[in-house]
């Protein structure tokens, strides 16, 4: 009996031992479990698995929140995963000086999911603040999978011609980083993936060439894109197996050779039902076969691919109209408890805030009015400037371009005085690429009311502008900034 008993005794404390163990892991422990879990197959179990971590970790809910966004994306919830990157972007969770690596998933999430639904504009948005981002172009895999994403964006608005570079472009790097096998410079990321990874745009050029009309050459790369595969894991690298096998069948169609384009076809549907259960990827298989067997008569296979494609798109215009009205439910029913719980403190509240808001608006009013009087005093244009003159006609053509607030303004500036930007850079790499461009107006010896003017801004603005590039390039009170700028390139 006391032996029994102090088995049992034993047994019980090895297990609150690794019960304990198990609450008291660090934070960077639990970011690691939730930066382990694999995309495909993660499904609701591993977004509560995610939800009790962030729950215990407050310094996981940035990335424990993208992982669900990038869950419910897989799985064509494309609302739900707004709903979380909502979430990141409305407490900035991810930023690009916390965590490059989260970031630069973040944006790329947030312009698959606008060019799914068709927001093309505001794909290339993301795409182009990741790009400002000056670390970026230090690293290869960023660059090659930017331009990936670039001419998956311009496929779906059929410029084709511009897909096909942006291909081509992500296709050398890959090659080129695979063979000097340094596409493991991102910290953080295994260097297998990244390989992985860059198999991509292989398959993607050869559609790029299907889109163009170029059978001989989409031949080429449907055929290396196919050795590619052959090595690549199905789960991890489902999406590029997908688009291998789907490339390989459309080939097949232009060749006529149905048989091949079936069997390619179908083994792309098995990838796509099994790993990939997007609405988008779906529909272009089903589609593609539904063409398939309309080519061949089979009225059967017809028949068959025109009820799921229907049912296909009944089902996705279901799940979003649900999860739409779930969110506004959720939303209402919040703001009743809020108004609830906070009815005898509303009052005590709007007061304040009325007299906080008075407060603010006057120390701003006159903090704007001595901030205007003392940026009236510093930055006058310089006189002399026949040092930026010798240039002549370049010189002339530049100022002719920001006067007319040109976008390739910045672009010749730069090819005409190569050192500015970079010299800026080297007191602030966190300078934007619209506050380089004020930057050469300011070189450009424009005034304060010049600038406005051409740029269609307030003067105001151009001061408050001015304020902020002397606080970020720590230019001193008494340096007139003309000054500043101009000693920049002697």
């Amino acid at each position: 009996m006391a032996k029994k008993i102090f088995v049992f005794l034993f047994s019980l404390s090895i297990f609150f031992s690794s019960f304990s163990h198990a609450q008291n892991l660090t934070d960077d422990q639990l970011k690691r479990i939730i930066y382990d879990i694999e995309i495909i197959p993660a499904n609701d179990k591993d977004i509560l698995n995610i939800q009790n971590i962030i729950k215990k970790c407050d310094a996981c809910e940035g990335i424990g929140y993208l992982k669900i966004a990038k869950i419910y994306a897989k799985n064509n919830n494309q609302a739900k995963a707004l709903e979380y990157i909502e979430k990141i972007n409305s407490r900035q969770l991810i930023t690009a000086d916390a965590g490059l690596e989260d970031f630069f998933s973040l944006k790329c999430l947030q312009s698959g999911i606008y060019r799914s639904s068709g927001e093309f504009v505001k794909a290339l948005d993301e795409l182009n603040e990741l790009s400002a981002e000056p670390r970026i172009r230090n690293y290869p895999y960023y660059t090659y999978f930017i331009l990936l994403l670039r001419g998956s964006i311009n496929i779906s608005m059929e410029n084709k011609a511009e897909s096909l570079r942006y291909f081509r472009e992500a296709y050398k790097i890959s090659k080129s980083c695979r063979e000097k096998k340094n596409l493991d410079k991102i910290p953080g990321r295994k260097q297998q993936f990244q390989i992985e990874d860059s198999y991509k745009s292989t398959a993607y050029l050869a559609v790029a060439y299907v889109d163009m009309d170029k059978p001989d050459s989409a031949r080429i790369y449907m055929k290396e894109a196919l050795r590619d595969v052959d090595h690549l894991d199905d789960v991890r690298n489902a999406d590029i197996k997908y688009t291998t096998y789907h490339v390989a069948g459309s080939v097949y169609m232009v060749d006529k050779d149905y048989q091949k384009a079936q069997t390619y076809y179908l083994m792309s549907k098995k990838v796509a039902e099994k790993y990939l259960p997007r609405y988008d990827m779906k529909l272009a298989i089903y589609t593609a076969l539904l063409e398939l067997y309309e080519r061949e008569g089979r009225k059967d296979s017809i028949n068959y691919y025109l009820k799921e494609i229907v049912e296909l798109q009944k089902n996705n215009k279901k799940k979003d109209i649900g999860v739409n009205t779930s969110i506004d439910i959720g939303d209402r029913k919040q703001m009743q408890n809020l108004e609830i719980n906070n009815k005898r403190l509303i009052y005590t509240l709007v007061i304040i805030l009325v007299i906080g808001a008075v407060l603010i608006y006057f120390t701003f009013f006159f903090y704007r009015k001595y901030k205007e009087r003392s940026l009236s005093k510093i930055d006058i244009p310089l006189h002399d400037f026949t040092r930026k003159e010798q240039y002549n006609e370049s010189f002339k053509e530049v100022v002719l371009l920001a006067k007319e607030n040109k976008p390739e303004f910045l672009t010749r500036f730069n090819q005409l005085f190569s050192e500015f930007s970079a010299r800026i850079l080297s007191v602030n790499d966190t300078v934007q690429s619209s506050e380089l461009r004020f930057c050469a107006y300011l070189y450009l010896n424009f005034s304060t009311k010049d600038i406005a003017e051409y740029t269609y801004i307030s003067v105001r603005t151009v001061q408050t502008k001015k304020y902020k590039l002397r606080k970020k390039l720590n230019i001193p009170g008494d340096v007139d900034i003309y000054v500043w700028l101009d000693n920049l390139l002697k």
